[in-house]
């Protein structure tokens, strides 16, 4: 996945400053701009964020976005690095504007000084190319994610406990999210997790390794850790990879939609051919263009689930349902459940498949 470049150029001084990226194979000049053009946001401000915002910020990200209601407490200060004695007291999100702006003047700075919530969490990301997960409740972390899915965002999650911790992408390529890691069944977001210990540098590794995920993905260099997720022990020096089985159930979507809007023209695999031999009918697969060439049912278009609201796509589908019957599919349920709510807000009959 490489990121567009906007900017036609790099400043002399940019140039200067960057040239031990640029001399390297896998960035060059052009992923250097393509740094420069990245939006990223960082939901969170305390330990795993200090570290990954600062070198971010240094290896030229354009903007950076951090959301946090906090403010700078003593207990803090053992891992969270951006901050020092004299900003006891200030919000969080102040004093990390002023040190981006220290570090790179060049790199745009939003604030939030907010908590997510279901209202502001997918209007905040829409703008940013990656959300980063430095958070530290299951709440926060299951909203991030749901808003990511539905945003079509990469998810870079992290966590910490003690002397281990953890680290995925989600929602890369139509890879797993983190309800496939803790399916909402497990009850998690009715426990604490903010108020255990942890090991002040453990934060620091862990936001590091987000951070250069981060940097691959904008690059489209190297391996992204999808689908995988990576623990790292600090008292012996071990990381691990497991591989995350995705879950098939509606933990992403179901706080939007209710139960008769997830029946709603529901059709089954065995329906599907009856009306094929009925009617003439356009089938629409909502997954990502790498994932329709990987394989997809015979004679479907592919209009991801991105450019779904689109006033083009609404348009162009609105005029082929007037003569053929519209299905939409996707190969897990929840893309093709979302591009529903789309086609049912926009008057369109139509009916989306079960995949299963």
């Amino acid at each position: 996945m490489l990121y567009p470049i906007y900017s036609n150029s790099l400043s002399e001084l940019e140039y200067k400053r960057y040239i031990r990226h640029v001399v390297l194979d896998h960035i060059g000049y052009n992923g250097q701009k393509r740094l420069k053009a990245a939006k990223i946001l960082f939901i969170g401000a305390g330990g795993l964020a200090a570290c990954g915002i600062l070198y971010l910020a240094a290896s030229g990200l354009g903007c950076i976005g951090i959301v946090d209601d906090d403010k700078v407490a003593y207990s803090n200060l053992h891992r969270q690095i951006l901050y020092t004695d004299d900003d006891i007291g200030k919000l969080k999100v102040h004093v990390v504007r002023d040190r981006v702006k220290y570090i790179n003047s060049s790199c745009s700075v939003n604030i939030y000084s907010c908590r997510i919530d279901e209202k502001n969490c997918k209007d905040i990301i829409k703008n940013y190319d990656i959300v980063i997960d430095t958070t530290d409740n299951f709440q926060s972390r299951y909203l991030i994610s749901r808003s990511c899915y539905l945003r079509n965002k990469v998810h870079i999650y992290g966590a910490v406990q003690a002397f281990q911790g953890h680290m995925s992408v989600f929602n890369y390529k139509g890879g797993t999210s983190y309800f496939d890691l803790y399916p909402k069944k497990l009850n998690l977001d009715k426990q604490e997790c903010n108020i255990l210990g942890v090991l002040g540098i453990l934060t620091g590794i862990i936001g590091m390794l987000q951070a250069t995920e981060v940097i691959k993905i904008i690059l489209g260099t190297g391996n992204i850790l999808s689908g995988y997720l990576l623990v790292y022990n600090l008292l012996d020096s071990s990381f691990k990879k497991l591989k995350i089985i995705p879950q098939k159930n509606y933990d992403l979507v179901e706080s939007y939609y209710n139960h008769k809007f997830l029946n709603f023209n529901f059709l089954s695999q065995c329906n599907l051919s009856l009306i094929m031999n009925q009617f003439a009918i356009i089938l629409i697969d909502v997954r990502q263009p790498e994932e329709f060439q990987k394989y997809h049912l015979s004679k479907a278009i592919n209009i991801p689930l991105r450019n779904m609201r689109s006033i083009k796509t609404i348009n162009f589908i609105h005029n082929y349902s007037l003569h053929k019957k519209i299905v939409v599919y996707c190969y897990d349920n929840l893309r093709s459940l979302v591009a529903s709510q789309i086609l049912y807000k926009n008057q369109i009959v139509h009916y989306r498949l079960n995949s299963e």
